[in-house]
């Protein structure tokens, strides 16, 4: 019971330790660190990897993987774009919604009903969204003059607290009491721990794991809509590039499984600002950007390995 406990405070607390430490370690060794700019910065450019790292926490959760999530960042922010171009921002902002939903029954349904692996089905869609990105204007980016929308991705509250803050802080709760508080998050933990069993108990699985996937392609759209206000621009060849990959990471360093079950949002959270925070410690102490890219990478494989000594 003791090393099971021991366990579950590893997985639970893990990240957010981790995370502490290193800002302690950057509070002493690097210059002018200690600001409030700094943790602003922090956030700000961290918010769109913790956003997608809330989805990704779900669908991993379910045994799967989502690596489509940049190309539904692309294309939904294109049609966004096109529809504040017209000063239909209230219009776009649903329509981009909506097609991130379709875009998450389609891969629920084939994962779920036509039994194709999760990673063959997204990259697929990850192909054609990307593609249906690039069709939307012909593969060029598309501005927009509205300043209405592009003033809200600079939103302070009260002149200093950024909207990005806010947003993070809702959706980060509102997936916590999903996973954790509802049914839901129990079939979700259930079905990534053991499909069959899961299956067999009744639980309607295809509209479990479907609506993981719509889940999360709506928290990429809406990445998409802070990506779009921030740039004031659809980039459908370089929106949401790679985010796919910073979201996984985010969700493994935070400690959900990949395997499956038990999902860690708060600790989703701690991955992705640890892994900016690797960012911003490399570019304050002058040291080239592709060493950052070695100790991220060098922080998953001992978060992964660390996964399997639990098992």
């Amino acid at each position: 019971m003791k090393i099971k406990s021991e366990r579950n405070i590893f997985q639970a607390y893990g990240a957010p330790i981790a995370l502490v430490i290193l800002l302690l370690i950057n509070c002493f060794t690097t210059p002018n660190f200690i600001s409030w700019s700094t943790i602003s910065n922090l956030v700000t450019h961290s918010a769109t990897v913790m956003i997608l790292g809330i989805g990704m926490t779900m669908v991993i959760a379910t045994g799967g993987i989502n690596i489509s999530v940049g190309s539904v960042m692309a294309v939904s922010s294109m049609v966004l774009a096109k529809l504040v171009f017209k000063d239909h921002i209230i219009t776009g902002v649903i329509v981009c919604l909506l097609v991130a939903v379709a875009t998450g029954v389609i891969t629920g349904i084939i994962i779920t009903v036509f039994k194709v692996q999760p990673m063959i089905t997204t990259l697929a869609m990850m192909y054609a969204l990307r593609g249906v990105a690039k069709l939307l204007n012909g593969g060029t980016i598309l501005n927009y003059k509205n300043q209405d929308f592009s003033n809200f991705a600079y939103v302070k509250i009260a002149g200093i607290i950024p909207i990005h803050f806010v947003i993070v802080f809702v959706l980060a709760a509102a997936g916590f009491i999903l996973l954790r508080k509802t049914r839901f998050g129990l079939y979700v933990e259930a079905y990534g721990d053991n499909p069959t069993a899961t299956k067999i108990a009744g639980v309607n699985t295809i509209l479990v794991v479907t609506a993981a996937y719509v889940l999360c392609n709506v928290l990429a759209g809406v990445s998409g809509i802070l990506e779009a206000a921030a740039t004031t621009c659809a980039d459908p060849v370089n929106m949401g590039l790679n985010k796919e990959t910073d979201a996984i990471a985010a969700t493994v360093v935070g400690g959900t499984p990949m395997a499956g079950g038990r999902p860690n949002v708060f600790g989703t959270i701690c991955g992705a600002l640890i892994l900016q925070l690797i960012t911003i410690m490399i570019n304050m102490n002058n040291v080239p950007y592709s060493y950052s890219l070695v100790l991220k990478a060098l922080i998953i494989v001992i978060s992964i390995y660390a996964q399997n000594i639990k098992k």
